[in-house]
């Protein structure tokens, strides 16, 4: 483990781990599901997560001390790999018990896989009713064809962040409200912070992905845009044009960090709080990033994402993840033990601190009644406010790059913008009218979308 807690496990070592431990399933039929018997019913635990870490290990460390089931949890972090890793191992039938439902592994994939446990027979009514019945029914997020298959903890909300410091030195005195001020001000913090090797933008764009998840998708929606199109299930690429032209602005003026084509998320952070990037997207796992893992002395601040004109928003923000946190394994021999896991896991105990301690913006009603206003720095900018829980996108097969891949080849100049889109909404649209033909997947339509109506 590293300084900053985190166990960094490449998928070679992961495996190798697998074949010794069998993810902590034991094979010993003598320990039962319920974790009776004289030895330790251990149970693996994979997380993707690293802003929780030092929380969440105290809260099983108390666990494996004081719980009376014999139940030993094997907790794993792991910062790279880990989608690849668990995909691997729900293949080959050695899944961990419990892991983090908030990745990029589709949940519906992962429900046809048989690789999840529906959750509706360990469920009381009066669990029911503490996580509320709209979030414990998300479609496609955490509920499937009449079955839960994973409880709410926190959701994500995105915003700007940004270097108060670097903005006086280039004059300016507040974040920008348009695209347009956007561009200007990281052209102008650029030019203040040559002599500190400093620049008006950064974005992580190793993983397009995940760069476009918390700069492109937050600017589109808050504008009531998305490259899906609610209202007639379709794809329209067309939407991303004016956004990813402002990216593709920072990018040839060069007011963004260089080597952003190769920059991950943690490196981005890292840069930020030395100092050398004036603004940057992403969410409300930040201030505990700057509290804990990059502790900085930067004067930053957060605000809402502009809007296309600098006007008041037409649509709303996107609230991620509401829905889910853990998933069980189908597959785990000791669902009775690793329940016993997870309702820990998910009690006020553990979710109340959560988010006092500013791990993520709580979307749990009893939480919001119990705990404290988190006085983390800057975790108050995260609470919702013109954000909303958009629609579950439709997960289908798609021939060729996928669109984020496409549209960063744009920023870089590889492929013309307008090509990309011409060619990006043909094919997405293509595949959508084949997948459905063959009974693979079905439309999204809601005639009546309205980001705007549910609002947090």
């Amino acid at each position: 483990m590293n300084k900053q807690g985190v166990i960094k496990l490449t998928s070679a070592v992961l495996l190798a781990a697998l074949v010794t431990t069998a993810c902590g399933q034991s094979k010993d039929p003598d320990n039962n599901a319920s974790g009776g018997g004289s030895e330790k019913v251990k149970l693996t635990f994979w997380t993707n997560a690293r802003h929780d870490a030092d929380l969440i290990q105290d809260k099983i460390k108390h666990f494996n001390e004081t719980n009376d089931s014999n139940i030993e949890i094997d907790f794993q972090i792991m910062t790279e790999n880990y989608e690849q890793a668990l995909q691997t191992a729900i293949q080959s039938d050695e899944a961990p018990d419990i892991f983090n439902a908030k990745m990029k592994l589709k949940f519906e994939d992962l429900v046809k896989m048989n690789a999840i446990q529906p959750l509706d027979e360990f469920l009381t009514p009066e669990m029911k009713s503490r996580f509320g019945e709209e979030n414990l029914q998300i479609d496609r997020v955490n509920y499937l064809d009449g079955k839960i298959y994973s409880l709410p903890n926190y959701g994500s909300t995105f915003r700007l962040i940004y270097n108060k410091d670097l903005f006086a030195k280039a004059g300016l005195t507040e974040p920008p409200k348009s695209l347009d001020e956007l561009v200007d001000y990281a052209k102008k913090i650029t030019e203040a912070g040559k002599d500190e090797g400093a620049y008006g933008f950064g974005i992580n764009m190793k993983n397009p992905a995940a760069a476009f998840e918390r700069s492109l998708i937050p600017l589109m929606r808050i504008n009531g845009d998305d490259y899906y199109d609610w209202k007639t299930g379709k794809y329209d690429f067309a939407k991303v044009k004016p956004y990813v032209e402002a990216f593709k602005k920072m990018a040839d003026n060069q007011s963004i960090l260089p080597g952003f084509e190769s920059l991950d998320i943690d490196p981005l952070r890292n840069q930020f709080a030395s100092g050398k990037i004036g603004m940057y997207f992403s969410l409300s796992a930040e201030p505990g990033v700057y509290d804990s893992q990059f502790p900085t002395e930067v004067d930053w601040d957060v605000a809402q994402v502009p809007t296309i004109d600098g006007n008041e928003p037409k649509g709303a923000n996107y609230i991620n993840g509401g829905g889910n946190w853990l998933y069980m394994s189908a597959k785990t021999k000791h669902k009775e033990a690793a329940w016993k896991f997870m309702e820990y896991m998910y009690s006020d105990d553990v979710l109340v601190p959560y988010y006092e301690q500013g791990k993520g913006i709580s979307v749990v009603p009893s939480v919001l009644e119990k705990a404290k206003e988190p006085t983390l720095k800057n975790f108050n900018g995260f609470a919702p406010k013109d954000d909303a829980i958009w629609p579950a996108y439709v997960t289908h097969k798609v021939e060729g790059k996928a669109w984020q891949n496409v549209i960063a080849e744009s920023i870089l100049n590889v492929i013309p913008l307008d090509k990309a889109i011409e060619d990006l909404t043909k094919q997405y649209n293509t595949d959508l009218d084949n997948e459905e033909k063959n009974g693979k997947v079905k439309r999204v339509i809601i005639p009546d979308f309205d980001p705007r109506s549910s609002i947090k």
